[in-house]
Parts: structure tokens; sequence; C-alpha cells
């Protein structure tokens, strides 16, 4: 495991955000062969876990920062951590039914991450709940 990429935000304004996860993906781009299927899943992953963490994490708070970092597991493997600076949450509810989803469409809580965990391979959190770890499988552009 080596870390390719790791970067601290502070702010809550939605333009620091964007660029954040533009040079995220710029360089995951740069890394990876995505598919277009591929760029939308790591952009929707990027999107959901960063405005998480600014929101329901950080309370939106503009002077608390959003860290991430992305590192390759194996030649087959990406993995993304975002952490922020919240009290965290129990993410032990989030994986059973205590929020489940199909209850009521459009209310908040529960369905991004509910998303996030189809889309990615793995998904873990620390102890506290303010850093979550996903892994996904991708493939390495060749060095030709």
């Amino acid at each position: 495991m080596s870390i390719l990429y790791r970067k601290s935000i502070t702010g809550c304004e939605s333009s620091c955000i964007r660029s954040m996860i533009q040079d995220m993906m710029n360089f995951i781009k740069s890394q990876y062969e995505l598919t277009d299927d591929a760029e939308y899943e790591f952009r929707l992953i990027l999107n959901e876990l960063i405005a998480n963490g600014t929101v329901h994490g950080n309370k939106r708070l503009c002077n608390k920062s959003i860290t991430a970092q992305i590192e390759t597991i194996d030649q087959n493997t990406v993995s993304i951590t975002i952490q922020d600076e919240g009290c965290g949450f129990d993410y032990s509810s989030f994986f059973s039914n205590a929020y489940p989803c199909d209850v009521d469409l459009y209310s908040e809580g529960g369905r991004g991450l509910k998303l996030i965990k189809a889309i990615c391979d793995s998904i873990r959190f620390n102890e506290v709940g303010n850093q979550i770890k996903i892994c996904k499988s991708v493939r390495k552009k060749s060095l030709l």
C-alpha cells in the first residue's frame, strides 16, 4: 500500500469543495484507466463523501478541514479516505436497517452512503465515525 495523494482543505464554500473534487478526479484519471461509468462512479463517491464530511461532520463550519487521501492497495484496487473534524456518528446503525433509504425517497439521511456502499468493493469507518475509507477496483494505466 502506498499513498499517492493527500490534501486538506479548510472551508465550507461549494467552490472549495468542487475544487478539491476536481483535483482528486484529475489525479485519479492521470493514474487509472477509467471507463465513462467508472469516472461517473468516482465523481459520485467523491461528491458524496466530501459533502457528507462538510455538511454532517463539520456542520458547515468554515473553519474546519476535510482531509482526503488516495492510496493504491494493489495493481487493481484504489482506496480513498476522507476525514472531517466532526465528532463522528454511529456507523453501526448505518449498516443495520436503521437508515432505510426507501421509506422516504426525498428525505435526507443515509441514501448517499448506501449508494456509495453499493458501488464500492468495501467501505469502512474509523472508530469515532469521522473518517471513511472506501476501496474500489480500477485499472492502472500502463507505463508505455
